[in-house]
């Protein structure tokens, strides 16, 4: 069974939050981790495929859709940062039932990030995948002019094209990971997959539109779990030069470089990841 049909093989679980239904999955035994993935026109669980599958067999491993992604609703609403604290914060409390690790990717790391802050009891340690929040993606925008034309026929046409085959083919290959040979035709049926659900596109137009930066400035050195970063050393949109500012900011967090990858490093170097992932959950 390959990584992909692991998760999927996984049964589809539901847990209604704030009148919509999140979809989500688990499987496996022992000290629960929860995966949140990171945020693009074609964001999913899928993303998180290598670390469910191989982690399951010593913990009990948890990956779900935020709101407007994936296997969950996708309501026509403006989308926001403190709306994904409040998500990964109410999964964790009402879903997971104690106190978990979390490995999260990109702006999902900022949102952790920012609910590990704001509820410490909750979250016992964190790994970070090329986080923004201290350089990138950093002061969210209100809804305007721009938000307002992409809500309509507008947005609805550039929506299409980025969750096109082609575009998001060039979006992985070209953005996401180090080496164009790690994306294959069933890589990019899971990113595919994802962004070809009715309402996808909202949640995406306020990505775009700023909506849903994250400002961690005030926030990550107060954060309590230990921190390990996680860095793809030929990330592109999140450089691997962005590491000194966090671990300068909060200098307990320790940080692992992960050569011959891009953003997306647990899919594209699951091996190397997990031999940095696991004695740092194991150490608590």
């Amino acid at each position: 069974m390959s990584n992909g049909e692991a998760l999927l093989a996984a049964p589809l679980c539901r847990f209604r939050w704030r009148g919509h239904t999140i979809g989500y999955r688990v499987a496996g035994s022992g000290a629960p981790l929860v995966l949140v993935h990171s945020i693009n026109a074609a964001a999913s669980m899928f993303e998180m495929r290598r670390p469910f599958a191989a982690l399951q067999a010593t913990r009990r491993v948890y990956a779900f859709d935020l709101l407007g992604f994936g296997d969950s609703d996708r309501p026509a609403q403006v989308y926001d940062a403190a709306l994904y604290q409040a998500l990964i914060t109410d999964f964790v409390a009402e879903v997971v039932g104690s106190a978990t690790d979390v490995l999260a990717s990109s702006l999902g790391a900022a949102y952790t990030a920012a609910a590990a802050a704001a509820s410490p009891a909750l979250f016992r340690r964190l790994v970070l995948v090329c986080p923004t929040g201290l350089r990138d993606l950093v002061m969210p925008a209100t809804p305007g002019s721009a938000y307002a034309v992409l809500r309509g026929p507008v947005g609805e046409a550039l929506f299409r094209a980025l969750a096109s085959r082609a575009s998001i083919a060039w979006f992985l290959r070209g953005q996401t990971y180090a080496d164009p040979a790690c994306v294959d035709e069933a890589t990019i049926d899971g990113f595919v997959r994802a962004a070809r659900h009715p309402g996808a596109r909202f949640a995406p137009i306020c990505f775009l539109t700023g909506l849903l930066n994250c400002d961690l400035r005030q926030r990550f050195a107060r954060i309590e779990a230990p921190i390990l970063l996680i860095w793809g050393r030929e990330a592109v949109n999140t450089p691997v030069e962005r590491a000194a500012e966090f671990v300068a900011l909060r200098p307990a967090t320790s940080l692992v470089v992960i050569e011959r990858a891009g953003m997306l490093v647990q899919d594209e170097q699951p091996a190397p990841l997990l031999a940095a992932v696991q004695p740092f959950f194991d150490a608590g």
